[in-house]
């Protein structure tokens, strides 16, 4: 494998790899030398994203423009030309002989995207790896730890041969992670797996120098798409695990209202997973309660338009609940269940793979759960109001994602609003991105808006749904679960990966 180029290597040792942090970095000295040559043209220069892009990937062809070339060579003080060519050895900012994988380890995960950084230390500590959220997400850190593996077939051993180290890092209680580095290919793998897990591996086969997983636990994008979600919520609730069961009470009297938008400010102390958790499970509660007694399957509107607000219905054990229910109270009827998201272009554009693929497996679960599901790209939808619609009667409004309060519910009979309900549905319907006669066509077809590739998808899938995600990562609260993902797996592998 090709080394890195010293560029790369010298933002993991000074933990500039965040564009943002670059530029202050970057501005600084630009500032510095207009001052010290007397060129104030140097203070007004910029690195576009693309070009800091390009330059940490190692995409980037010859040097700079001579004034960047100026500026970058008196933030490193390395020549311009050396930066963009490949970092000797000695450059190298994990040389110990235990983690020598960890460097080309951390860049390819940093390459996953700007929710992940990963900071290694010089000596016997184990790694810090940060998953930062977007909007629905606070993020989080945990340790992570690097030890040299091999795969071969559908086995990956991980070098887990004793050391103080290793032994400290897979005891602790903390959240962590053991990556192994397979590097005998020109990209390296990385093969993922909770420290717990690996700790109960490991106490099965005592004095044994390697653990065996499943090749399935591969990282890439579907498994860390799956992790960044997981992990960030499992922390969140963790956390408000206290603060989420006293205020269980507080449901009760807000059921019994006809409409109610409690403020955000109304419970400061929960983290932003503990209140998408409160809202997500008061709108459902919501909902059931509003549709007793009907015996046809309402039209149902959702407000999720990425892939880290829709993960919630992947993780959240009362979702799964809540659509299993929907799907037991309609199985009858003589009309599908039907669900409508309004996703436009701009936003799958803005979104990193990941985010997508966990955007088409949260509409997979609910194509598996019999509910046939309608993709507008109409940015002209987008601020619609989340809701289960019967015709001619009612609307039972639940807002609990993109809203100012921890969530919107009301109960509307007004006919120019239901009008605009019926209206959304039937353009959602008419306009769908998800056009056929069976869930795997329409799926197909939402890959292919998405970008994403179909065939690696479902052959993944295949291969996560023989070991399943426990054996990845296990959530640690109560309120969360990966039956809803194993389900998917099920779901998505058992469909035709080709044409």
């Amino acid at each position: 494998m090709p080394r890195p180029t010293l560029f790369r290597v010298l933002l993991m040792e000074r933990r500039w790899d965040r564009w943002s942090t670059f530029c202050l970095r970057f501005e600084q000295a630009a500032r510095d030398l207009a001052k010290e040559v007397n060129a104030p043209r140097l203070a007004t220069i910029t690195v576009p994203r693309r070009s800091f892009d390009q330059w940490a990937k190692g995409d980037w062809q010859g040097v700079p423009r001579p004034d960047t070339a100026l500026i970058l060579e008196r933030l490193f003080g390395v020549p311009s030309e050396a930066l963009f060519s490949p970092a000797p050895e000695t450059f190298h900012p994990q040389a110990s002989p235990r983690d020598r994988d960890g460097l080309s380890a951390s860049l390819k995960i940093t390459d996953k995207g700007s929710t992940s950084r990963l900071f290694m230390p010089s000596d016997e500590l184990p790694g810090s790896w940060e998953m930062v959220g977007r909007q629905a997400l606070d993020g989080t850190a945990f340790a992570v730890a690097f030890r040299p593996a091999a795969r071969s077939g559908s086995i990956a051993q991980i070098d887990v041969t004793s050391t103080s180290a290793l032994d400290r890092f897979l005891r602790s209680a903390r959240r962590g992670f053991l990556i192994g580095v397979d590097e005998r290919e020109t990209t390296p793998q990385l093969f993922v797996i909770d420290a717990a897990n690996a700790r109960r591996a490991r106490a099965t086969a005592p004095g044994r120098s390697t653990i065996e997983l499943p090749a399935a636990h591969m990282l890439d994008d579907l498994t860390y798409g799956l992790l960044w979600s997981l992990v960030q919520f499992d922390d969140g609730l963790l956390g408000d695990d206290s603060a989420l069961a006293q205020e269980q009470h507080a449901l009760d009297t807000y059921l019994a209202l006809p409409r109610s938008a409690p403020s955000r400010m109304a419970m400061p102390d929960l983290s932003t997973a503990g209140t998408q958790w409160l809202g997500s499970s008061f709108c459902a509660q919501h909902i059931i309660r509003r549709l007793g007694g009907l015996t046809e399957p309402p039209v149902f509107w959702t407000r999720e338009q990425t892939g880290e607000q829709a993960a919630a219905w992947l993780c959240f054990q009362h979702k799964i609940d809540y659509l299993r229910a929907l799907s037991s109270r309609y199985s009858e009827g003589a009309a599908p269940m039907s669900r409508a998201f309004c996703i436009p272009e701009s936003g799958v554009s803005r979104s990193d793979r990941y985010e997508r693929i966990l955007l088409l497996l949260a509409i997979s679960l609910m194509e598996l759960q019999g509910i046939r599901v309608d993709v507008l790209p109409d940015p002209e939808y987008s601020e619609m109001d989340g809701f289960a619609l019967i015709p001619e009667q009612r609307a039972v409004v639940a807002n609990g994602t993109r809203t100012e309060a921890i969530w919107a519910v009301d109960t509307v009979t007004e006919r120019p609003a239901l009008r605009g309900y019926r209206e959304a549905a039937g353009e959602a319907h008419a306009h769908s991105v998800m056009r056929g006669p069976d869930p795997q066509t329409r799926l197909r077809a939402l890959a292919g808006y998405l970008e994403i590739d179909w065939t690696w998808l479902v052959v993944r899938c295949r291969e996560l749904r023989e070991c399943g995600m426990a054996s990845i990562v296990r959530p640690r609260s109560r309120h969360l679960s990966v039956e809803a993902l194993d389900e998917v797996f099920h779901f998505f592998g058992s469909l035709a990966p080709d044409r």
